[in-house]
């Protein structure tokens, strides 16, 4: 029996995820600013690179579809593993690559870090490991790899700057070898493994050889074939289709929508690098709201931030480039739909078939992304500009309030809390 007050196993799970996300985060968040240095360099039109972004989207679909069966195959922990893996080959491939298909394949590889390591995979993790206040760690996690995010522009900068996009990429393949080797030596995918119950049940703080993992068909939560009966389902898928298409392309094109504006590198720096801090700023407080009232006003404010950024990315100006900067912060916490994915899919779907709920709502999303970026950067190519597609994408936003609210109305909802103890049990 453990005494009250000792350290659970949990926190150091937390830890090394805390670990993970940044690493995850210096290779993709300011993955932009290597957009301009790719097309230069391999001499493709940007209409060309974004293609390579759509097969990335296909193949993360993919590996969203199949995650159920890769999870129930190698356990939490070694997906997470393997995506931070993935990450290093991809770094390796882009930094080789002097054609079209090394591209392509830099890519493939990329598509898996994702669905492996990220949201679904963390999510996952954090429910095993704790009862309660779930929504603060799974914020506490992200805002970690908020904070090295805006770091990580800076150095990624620095790097392509003074040592060229090829050998940036090589740093950021040692970078993921190493976290790879911590997260395999310290995560464990369930209490269980190591003799624990998660920390926030009544048995917290009980070690037994015999602690069994949970059964998940016991667990509460909607069941996804009844769920296909109900709106809120697709509601909800409707709500992720719609932030693929619109979120993280504006933030692939951010760093270039800057520079044909008649920024400096320095003021996109500050710029794509302020997306973090905005992620930061709203992500455990958002967190911490999230657990008291729920999932639906941190997607609102989420929503306004985007619509704030589309705002200020069609005024900015050389003349302006604190509104840049500014543009970056409400692009950070409009990034937030992204991160906050788990907490939605687990207020509306419950724990039952979270894994399931998750993985099909990644890939609506990817689907969403592989229809935004090309849009993007073939209409650039068509008409030299950004600006049409971003009036169209701020319109389109509004959308998610609509199906955000119908997803997480309070109205008929598809599962309750059982277990005493635990945060939204009502006691009959």
């Amino acid at each position: 029996m453990q005494t009250k007050g000792r350290f659970h196993y949990a926190f150091a799970v937390a830890a090394a995820y805390c670990l993970v996300i940044p690493a995850i985060y210096l290779f993709s968040n300011p993955f932009s600013m290597y957009m301009v240095p790719i097309v230069e360099d391999l001499h493709i039109s940007r209409g060309t690179y974004s293609l390579h972004q759509t097969i990335h989207e296909i193949i993360s679909a993919i590996a969203y579809f199949l995650y159920v069966k890769a999870q129930k195959r190698f356990g939490l922990r070694e997906l997470a593993t393997m995506g931070l893996l993935c990450a290093a080959l991809a770094a390796v491939c882009y930094a080789v690559a002097h054609s079209v298909p090394l591209l392509f394949l830099g890519g493939a590889f990329s598509a898996l870090i994702w669905p492996l390591s990220s949201q679904v995979t963390a999510g996952s993790i954090v429910n095993n490991w704790f009862a309660k206040k779930s929504a603060t760690v799974i914020s506490v996690i992200f805002g970690c790899g908020n904070i090295a995010g805006f770091f990580n522009a800076k150095i990624i900068a620095y790097w392509i700057s003074h040592y060229g996009w090829r050998r940036s990429m090589l740093y950021t393949m040692a970078v993921m070898l190493v976290v790879a080797v911590i997260a395999y030596a310290v995560i464990r995918s369930h209490p269980s493994e190591k003799g624990l119950h998660a920390w926030g049940t009544p048995q917290d703080g009980e070690q037994s050889d015999e602690v069994e993992e949970d059964d998940p068909s016991k667990l509460p939560g909607a069941d996804f074939n009844t769920s296909m009966k109900n709106i809120k389902l697709y509601s909800a898928y409707a709500w992720c289709f719609i932030t693929g298409i619109i979120v993280y392309p504006v933030v692939g094109i951010f760093s270039a929508q800057l520079t044909d504006i008649g920024l400096d590198a320095a003021a996109i720096s500050n710029a794509v690098g302020i997306m973090s801090i905005g992620s930061l700023v709203l992500l455990i407080p958002l967190g911490q709201v999230i657990d008291r009232w729920g999932i639906r006003p941190a997607t609102v404010a989420c929503v306004l931030s985007y619509l704030g950024t589309i705002a200020l990315l069609l005024t900015v100006s050389p003349a302006t480039p604190v509104l840049a900067t500014v543009a970056g912060f409400l692009m950070g916490a409009a990034i937030l739909l992204f991160t906050i994915l788990p907490l939605f899919m687990k207020e509306v779907f419950g724990f039952r078939e979270f894994a399931k709920f998750m993985s099909y709502s990644v890939i609506f999303r990817t689907v969403g992304n592989a229809i935004g970026s090309p849009m993007l950067n073939f209409v650039y190519d068509y008409a030299g500009s950004y600006r049409i597609v971003l009036l169209v994408f701020a319109g389109i936003s509004l959308l998610l309030l609509l199906f955000g609210c119908i997803a997480t109305s309070k109205k008929n909802p598809l599962w309750v809390e059982t277990r005493p103890g635990y945060p939204g049990y009502v006691e009959n």
